[in-house]
């Protein structure tokens, strides 16, 4: 009998039906671990405090906006995302994501790029006159912002740099593979939203415990150590 295969069989390693979103980056693992479950516990993915702001040739921070970040990273390849973002993870439905968490692929342009050289010696200060004069002022600022929370700035042609805070910070490092998906807006998700969890080994008799306590049921619980060996 000829088995029916779907395009979806054929895209392991291209993409994913779901989005992770890890709590791990530039914090020690408590902090990871109640973070991640302050999440689930809220079944809220805020954005960030920060604004996540584009360096334009000459310093100048512009064109940026709270945010929250997953990514599309196909299951056996995640050990090496977890390397910067840490251990505990939850998966989303990316449909749902789309859709309701307003989540979209990031736009990866080289930080050498003719695009920011233009923008800066070109546009920048007449969007500042238009912003400032014109009644649609702040409007229109604030699309700007939240465009620019989808473009990330970065040096493509860079070997990758795992736990370098500088170079991440300066945008020199080569943030392509992550496969970064944003969104600008706060997202109330629900329990059929999440997909899986990962976490340490340690954890699991207690994270069972903690979804049991608030009601999150039938959601695949994976390990940290899993992913690591694969």
């Amino acid at each position: 009998m000829k088995t029916q295969y779907g395009w979806e069989d054929f895209l392991q390693r291209f993409s994913t039906k779901v989005l992770w979103h890890f709590t791990g980056y530039n914090k020690n693992e408590n902090s990871a671990f109640e973070i991640f479950k302050e999440i689930l516990k809220e079944r809220n993915l805020r954005i960030k405090n920060v604004r996540t702001e584009i360096i334009t040739p000459s310093g100048k921070k512009r064109f940026g906006h709270p945010c929250s970040c997953m990514c599309d990273i196909p299951f056996k390849d995640l050990r090496i995302h977890t390397a910067r973002y840490g251990k505990y993870g939850i998966a989303f439905n990316k449909t749902s994501a789309i859709l309701n968490g307003h989540f979209n692929p990031v736009l990866y342009i080289h930080s050498g790029h003719f695009l920011f050289r233009y923008i800066e010696e070109r546009l920048i200060d007449p969007i500042d006159k238009l912003i400032a004069s014109s009644k649609h002022g702040k409007e229109l600022e604030k699309y700007l912002l939240i465009l620019g929370t989808y473009i990330k700035r970065s040096d493509l042609t860079a070997r990758v740099s795992i736990g370098n805070r500088v170079v991440d910070v300066l945008q020199n490092n080569n943030f392509y593979y992550e496969r970064e998906w944003r969104s600008a807006y706060q997202w109330k998700f629900k329990n059929q939203d999440i997909e899986a969890i990962m976490v340490q080994r340690k954890d699991i008799e207690e994270i069972n415990n903690f979804l049991k306590e608030h009601g999150i049921s039938n959601v695949p619980v994976v390990t940290y150590e899993m992913i690591k060996n694969l």
